[in-house]
């Protein structure tokens, strides 16, 4: 009597685990077909944010001076002190070179102030003519406030050749002004000021235009 209720058990174990796989089945395609992924729906787009304010300037400046036929060079922003200093005309006594102005890793390296450096590296490896400008980041002691930042943006213009002069540089601001800012209407000022290893100097002054021209 017991081997047969044994094996009554089994049987209907047995018929139950068949069951059991045979509703898991079911329940599996009628999981996978409502789920069933369109692949003609439109795919879903991940926003990766927009660029840096500063960094479009810097392209747009960029762009500019390369349609004007400049070439980019950079250098490093860790610099030796000949390349920031002596190598620009300026001298051991100069402020600018003061611990406390200047972001010194060692007594030779230190974190550029401007990006002059270019400058001195580019006539070290290339022969004249050089037409040349230089973007990047430099760094100084300054306190952080409305005008003043640690860190900020630079880019300057080399140009040597034979017959280059002072009014080469004025038309290449002039026509820099007018293809950064789109418009010929620019209202720019010159005016004398004094660099240490530059001479003769000037510096522009960009003029808006505001409501009613004032």
């Amino acid at each position: 009597l017991g081997q047969a209720a044994n094996q009554v058990r089994a049987e209907i174990e047995e018929l139950l685990a068949e069951k059991i796989a045979e509703l898991k089945e079911k329940e599996k395609q009628a999981k996978l077909a409502a789920e069933v992924i369109d692949v003609t729906e439109p795919g879903k787009i991940n926003k990766l944010g927009t660029k840096h304010p500063l960094t479009v300037t810097m392209e747009e400046i960029s762009k500019v001076f390369k349609s004007m036929g400049f070439s980019l060079t950079e250098g490093p922003e860790v610099e030796t002190v000949f390349n920031n200093f002596d190598g620009l005309n300026a001298p051991a006594d100069h402020p600018a070179r003061d611990w406390t102005d200047t972001f010194y890793i060692s007594e030779d390296t230190l974190l550029r102030t401007q990006t002059s450096p270019v400058q001195v590296r580019t006539l070290q490896s290339q022969q004249p003519p050089i037409r040349v400008f230089a973007p990047g980041r430099t760094f100084r002691c300054d306190t952080a406030d409305a005008t003043h930042s640690p860190m900020f943006h630079q880019i300057e213009g080399l140009v040597i050749d034979t017959e280059t002069n002072l009014a080469h540089l004025k038309t290449t601001l002039v026509e820099f002004m007018k293809l950064f800012f789109e418009t010929d209407d620019v209202a720019l000022r010159f005016r004398p000021s004094y660099f240490p290893f530059t001479e003769p100097s000037y510096e522009a002054d960009v003029g808006c235009s505001r409501e009613n021209g004032e």
